[in-house]
């Protein structure tokens, strides 16, 4: 039995030619699609005809509707849309994609038209083993409610749990998990906290999308965790190597579960298969770092400061053009004093505090 799972896919404004001519964009990819029993990934936006963006930070995607279709004809079989995308052009975004996958007979797990149905395992049958797919992403503008379409939101409280009634149902479980930091290729002690507890409770491969760049992987409790599988479709950047790479993962199932990491490569061209030989070593090597604590967190701590003239004048609220500047000049622009860092640090680590915070910047913003 072989399943294959590509990470994020998304038609960006310089590949949106070539979603209109899928053989030249998937390449010899296709052939792994093709050799597949069951093929899926994550879709990064909504497919829809509107226009309406939401009000948001960050950019706004979408596909077009005839792009998912076209995902069923080169042989997928499932899509996620849990991820900080899908609800980019709002309500109607989600419903639309939503139609018109269930339209051209695409399953859709990891989100829905509201909580409960966002919730839902996609479990298949494949040579009379069940195989459960449910697919989690962290919160921004994209989680749906009791009374709203959107992604399916990861909570400790309840998520686990859900796994661990999931693996009942099924022979193998997987994990899709949209989530952890942007351009890092170790997980935080959290993320890797988290990603531990599904196992826990149920997962047997957990692959975390979102953080556009290859990362790390490890073996837990007889499952495999990976901790950033790349780009699979999300345009090209000059000079940008980890950007224009990513695994498309093929999921072999005997008596156990065997993951095989194939190198994609994205050019102005499309995307391709290629010798990862020598990449795949070094994803191994940079793993065995994983289970050195004191090694996460420095690193962690390094990767952090290294942001923090993005990041700082981001958290105040502060424009792209000061942003910007403040990064050319190292940080310089804008130091905020020691006494508003520990205040703003109290009122993000303390749960209480967090809460209120949450709640009022909720308020201020939705009024």
């Amino acid at each position: 039995m072989k399943i294959f799972i590509c990470g994020d896919i998304c038609p960006t404004a310089d590949y949106r030619q070539l979603f209109d001519n899928p053989q030249k964009l998937f390449g010899n990819m296709a052939e792994l699609i093709n050799d597949s029993d069951y093929a899926v990934c994550n879709f990064e936006c909504p497919a829809t005809d509107s226009s309406d963006r939401i009000m948001k930070t960050g950019p706004s995607l979408k596909a077009e509707k005839k792009d998912l279709k076209m995902l069923k004809d080169m042989g997928f079989d499932a899509i996620s849309i849990a991820n900080n995308h899908i609800l980019d052009y709002g309500f109607k975004g989600v419903a639309e994609t939503l139609e018109t996958a269930k339209d051209c007979g695409l399953a859709v797990f990891g989100g829905g038209k509201n909580s409960y149905e966002a919730k839902k395992p996609l479990i298949t049958e494949i040579e009379g083993k069940k195989i459960a797919f449910v697919s989690f992403a962290e919160h921004e503008f994209n989680i749906a409610t009791a009374d709203t379409p959107g992604a399916n939101l990861f909570d400790p409280y309840v998520s686990l749990e859900q796994i661990r009634i999931i693996k009942k149902q099924c022979d193998y479980l997987i994990v899709l998990y949209h989530g952890g930091i942007e351009h890092y290729i170790y997980p935080s002690l959290l993320l890797q906290k988290k990603c531990r507890a599904m196992v826990d409770f149920g997962a047997d491969l957990v692959l975390c999308q979102h953080s556009h760049c290859i990362g790390t992987r490890e073996e837990y409790n007889d499952a495999t965790i990976v901790y950033g599988q790349g780009n699979c479709i999300f345009g090209y950047r000059e000079g940008d190597k980890a950007w224009n790479e990513g695994f498309a993962i093929q999921v072999e199932i005997t008596d156990k579960m065997n993951v095989i990491y194939h190198l994609i490569n994205a050019t102005k061209d499309g995307v391709a298969i290629v010798d990862g030989n020598s990449r795949v070593e070094k994803f191994f090597e940079d793993s065995e770092k994983l289970s050195d604590k004191d090694f996460l967190q420095k690193e962690f701590s390094e990767f952090c400061k290294k942001r923090s003239a993005l990041d700082m004048p981001l958290f105040y609220g502060k424009n792209r053009v000061l942003i910007k500047l403040n990064r050319i000049f190292g940080g310089k622009l804008f130091k905020p004093s020691k006494r508003k860092l520990m205040v703003t640090h109290n009122l993000i680590r303390c749960d209480a505090w967090n809460e209120v915070m949450q709640e009022d910047l909720r308020g201020a913003f939705y009024e």
